[in-house]
């Protein structure tokens, strides 16, 4: 089970890791334009232009990082406390609570559409998922 866990989660962050990687060098998908893209993927913001290159770019090697760790542990069963546990369970940490904040009065209800209703159906619940799964490779058993 940890080896498929660790292989999906992997596959599923790498994806995502790609797509910011590509907004860093320009890519608009899934829009036709800039604006059209902050509106889709970011949904708060005082301007209609998305973040400096490097910020995506930054945001792509840590959600990478994230996937390796996930591979290491759930593929590979490289189990460390300090290197590989304890950095799941801040990601997982981190992934559920970006998950729940999407749900609470607050800064993500003031988004804009198409973004509101996207994060509500599909990229808070997937973040939630995926925080359970960091939390299952964190507190997993050995698998060697």
């Amino acid at each position: 089970m940890m080896p498929l866990l660790g292989w999906s989660v992997f596959a599923v962050m790498s994806v995502i890791a790609v797509l910011h990687a590509y907004w860093a060098v320009g890519g608009l998908w899934p829009a036709a334009t800039e604006a059209d893209l902050v509106k889709t993927v970011i949904g708060i913001t005082r301007s209609q232009t998305m973040p400096p290159g490097l910020h995506s770019m930054a945001v792509a090697v840590l959600v990478f990082t994230a996937a390796g760790f996930a591979l290491a542990r759930g593929a590979f069963g490289f189990d460390s406390l300090i290197f590989s546990r304890i950095p799941l369970g801040i990601i997982a940490i981190i992934m559920l609570a970006r998950g729940i904040y999407a749900y609470l009065p607050g800064l993500f209800s003031r988004a804009s559409e198409p973004f509101a209703s996207l994060n509500a159906m599909f990229f808070s619940p997937a973040i939630l998922l995926l925080g359970v799964a960091f939390a299952c490779l964190a507190l997993g058993p050995t698998t060697r």
